[in-house]
């Protein structure tokens, strides 16, 4: 028997339903509240560890939006028409399809590089509505920053897309809320960011004590990270690496450093013990 994909079952269903195909469908409140929970979880995705999107990665995520807006459709269709197998059917390839775009993202991720620079805008005709009022609640550690929600263009329509706390992905990184741009009636979108703080030309760099840390969990690849300008020719590029906070290992992205005359930097690395890794944290040395 041939088999069928996640997304290829589409059609099949587009046949189960029997209310006429050329019926305009509306979007439901459910249809709303998956484009925003997704979209959310799409966005702590790929803000996490303050990573470029590739473009690999947002083809993914649109192809993603237009095949769940097709499942969406029949859904309303069936259910309109009491067909409540079709319905749970759709739902079944609306959880398999988010698994799918969660693991190709972590996929990607792996792979991805350190963000530098704003990313690219989305540009739309239809200006976005007013900012919703959030309730932030209690910062689950004193660490944490409330990145602020926003609204979404999906394709289609502005959706929003909740604020969270989140971690900057090293000490001292401000979050830059997303925002859209209206220039003579285009609305343009520009997304949010962590930015580290200025670089001081004269500064050296002086990594913060850390304990030495022994884990059975062994790090992933170090990620190549786009470096920004130097403030001067002669900063020491310090690299990022990854850390460990008592979960998962973090990537703490690099940065430039005045240099420390009649040193060298040597870099934060781990060391495989054979009983476990052991993280050996940069220096200054002779």
């Amino acid at each position: 028997m041939k088999k069928i994909s996640a997304f290829g079952a589409v059609i099949a269903l587009a046949a189960l339903a029997p209310v006429a195909r050329a019926q305009a469908v509306e979007i439901t409140p459910e249809q709303y509240a998956y484009q925003a929970r997704t979209d959310a979880r799409i966005r702590e995705w790929i803000h996490q560890e303050n990573h470029e999107v590739s473009e690999e990665e947002r083809a993914f995520i649109g192809e993603h939006w237009r095949r769940a807006a097709k499942i969406w459709r029949i859904r309303k269709l069936a259910n309109d028409a009491h067909d409540m197998a079709t319905v749970a059917r759709c739902d079944a390839l609306l959880l398999r399809a988010d698994t799918i775009l969660e693991h190709q993202i972590a996929r990607l991720r792996a792979h991805a590089a350190v963000m530098q620079f704003a990313p690219g805008s989305v540009e739309v005709a239809t200006a976005p509505p007013p900012p919703q009022v959030e309730v932030q609640g209690v910062a689950p550690s004193p660490r944490h920053v409330w990145t602020p929600g926003f609204w979404q263009w999906n394709g289609v329509r502005h959706v929003w897309s909740p604020g969270h706390w989140q971690e900057p992905p090293q000490v001292g990184m401000s979050w830059e809320p997303a925002h859209w741009d209206n220039r003579n009636g285009h609305y343009f979108f520009v997304d949010g960011r962590w930015r580290a703080a200025p670089v001081a030309p004269n500064v050296v760099y002086e990594p913060p004590p850390a304990p030495i840390v022994e884990i059975q969990t062994q790090p992933p690849p170090p990620i190549v990270e786009i470096r920004p300008a130097p403030p001067s020719p002669n900063h020491v590029w310090i690299p990022g690496y990854w850390n460990w906070n008592g979960t998962r290992h973090v990537w703490i992205g690099g940065r430039w450093s005045a240099p420390r005359a009649g040193f060298r930097w040597e870099p934060d690395h781990w060391v495989h013990t054979g009983a476990g890794w052991r993280i050996e944290h940069g220096r200054w040395a002779h």
